[in-house]
């Protein structure tokens, strides 16, 4: 049996188990792998990139000056894209508007086409016993047995007023009757509706308004149609 001292038992003691030998040796193997290969990767991505500039800033070799002012090129760029993204974003969600306005100012307007119409066929003020008894179931005051018709809601005073003058008519039935005098003396006239008339810096009254129809029997409607068909209209001519 070999002493304590032989080199047999020495050379037992002082080398490693082979299990924990090959760990460390795969150790050594796998921690450079870990970080060589994504240096590697990172210049192919650079150098193979449509991105300008960036393939100067990962470049193989030594940082130099070169690189470096890529580098704050680069950056600058990319800082400046963001500024101006978030800048129009901001404007975007705050939907502005602009608003021009123009003045221009003129000495002479063009005079617009102005009619004035009363819808209201007669006055009622001015009708007689005779214009009530010829023209009254026209106006729709009476019906056809010449009564005066009275609806529920109607103004005591005028049905009193109606009934009176119904009345004077048994003594003027016989007279004379002319829709045309009718409408001339019993219309609207101007000077009665027109109150106040003005254009630009000008004034106007009723010396400036020429009568267009006072209705179809006497009048021309042919520019107004229906309209004037129940009234009286007076063109402003300037």
């Amino acid at each position: 049996m070999p002493g304590p001292g032989s080199p047999e038992e020495m050379s037992s003691f002082s080398t490693p188990p082979k299990e924990d030998q090959h760990i460390e040796d795969g150790a050594q193997v796998v921690q450079p792998l870990s970080v060589m290969p994504s240096a590697h990767h990172l210049e192919e991505f650079a150098s193979s990139s449509t991105l300008h500039g960036i393939s100067h800033i990962f470049h193989h070799g030594h940082y130099t000056t070169y690189n470096f002012l890529w580098t704050m090129a680069f950056l600058a760029s990319l800082g400046f894209l963001f500024y101006v993204y978030n800048d129009r974003m901001e404007f975007y969600f705050q939907y502005p508007h602009a608003t021009k306005l123009e003045e221009e100012t003129v000495h002479s307007m063009i005079f617009p086409a102005v009619t004035i119409c009363n819808v209201n066929l007669l006055r009622f003020s001015e009708l007689s016993g005779q214009d009530l008894y010829w023209a009254g179931e026209f106006l729709g005051f009476l019906d056809s047995s010449d009564k005066i018709v009275a609806p529920q809601k109607a103004d005591a005073e005028v049905v009193k007023v109606l009934s009176q003058k119904l009345q004077q008519s048994k003594g003027e039935r016989n007279l004379p009757f002319d829709f045309g005098e009718l409408y001339n003396r019993a219309g609207h006239q101007m000077d009665q509706m027109l109150i106040k008339c003005r254009f630009g810096s000008e004034s106007c009254n009723t010396s400036d308004f020429k009568t267009l129809a006072l209705h179809p029997a006497t009048g021309n409607t042919e520019d107004l149609g229906a309209y004037v068909q129940n009234g009286f209209c007076a063109d402003l001519v300037w």
